[in-house]
Order: C-alpha cells, then sequence, then structure tokens
C-alpha cells in the first residue's frame, strides 16, 4: 500500500512539472506563417500560439493578433520574439514598435522588445511610440 501511495505522488509531481510549462517551438527556415501562409522570413520578428504541445507559428506580432481578433475563442500560450535578443517572451510583458515592412505597399507591422531601453531607442529611430500587447491587440480588431 505504501509504495502505490509513493509511486502515485511521483507520477503526480511528474506530470505537474511537465504540464506546468509551456515551452515555444523554433522557428526554422521555410516554416510558414499559420494565418497567411507567407514564409517566415525574419525570425526576430516571429511569433507562436502554443496549445498543449501544438505550436502555431506566425510572422510577426501583428499577423498573430491578426489572427486572434478573427478567432476571439482561440486560447493558448502566447510568444513573439525580442527583436533586440532573438529570444522568446511573452506579449505581456513586451513593448511593441510599428514598423513598415515594405514601403512599396505600405505593409507594417512590429517588432516586439522585452527591454523598455531597446523599445524607447527603436521608437526614436522609427519616429513612433511604443505600445503595449493590449493596443496592438486592439488594432488588430478594429
Amino acid at each position: 500500500m505504501r509504495l502505490h501511495a509513493i509511486a502515485g505522488a511521483a507520477i503526480g509531481a511528474l506530470l505537474t512539472v511537465s504540464c506546468s510549462s509551456v515551452r515555444p517551438v523554433a522557428i526554422h527556415d521555410g516554416d510558414q506563417c499559420f494565418r497567411c501562409r507567407r514564409p517566415i522570413i525574419e525570425k526576430a520578428m516571429a511569433a507562436e500560439l502554443m496549445d498543449g504541445n501544438l505550436a502555431s507559428k506566425f510572422r510577426a506580432p501583428g499577423c498573430i493578433a491578426k489572427y486572434l481578433a478573427d478567432h476571439p475563442k482561440e486560447t493558448g500560450t502566447i510568444f513573439v520574439t525580442d527583436f533586440a535578443t532573438g529570444k522568446w517572451v511573452s506579449p505581456d510583458t513586451a513593448l511593441f514598435v510599428p514598423i513598415v515592412m515594405d514601403r512599396n505597399t505600405g505593409e507594417s507591422d512590429y517588432h516586439a522588445f522585452a527591454s523598455k531601453a531597446d523599445a524607447a531607442a527603436a521608437a526614436a529611430d522609427a519616429h513612433a511610440a511604443p505600445i503595449d500587447w493590449k493596443t496592438v491587440l486592439d488594432k488588430a480588431r478594429s
């Protein structure tokens, strides 16, 4: 009886540890954006939506924001790439700087920054103001 209790506790602890942290999946050359099906060219702008073990990859923060605006019941853990370091961060803690991706078409999106100083410097260069994730989502919904 005691052996079963110890084994049960060990299995429970293992399951708790394995399910408690969701980690993003690396972006590879040739990966396509889940929303627009275009290739993810600049990995420093990528984003992911993790739903369990399934990773939906996006080209940029604006693309995932548009997807979430079109699919309001979608749930999961969201990650964006810190443009300065290339590391995954939560969009809730990042600041976003609007950028023009293609001057010919006027296509725009965002660079995400984990550091306020990096965001402020990039915003000054872009003649823009950093915004938070809620504002990015609100703009995608409008």
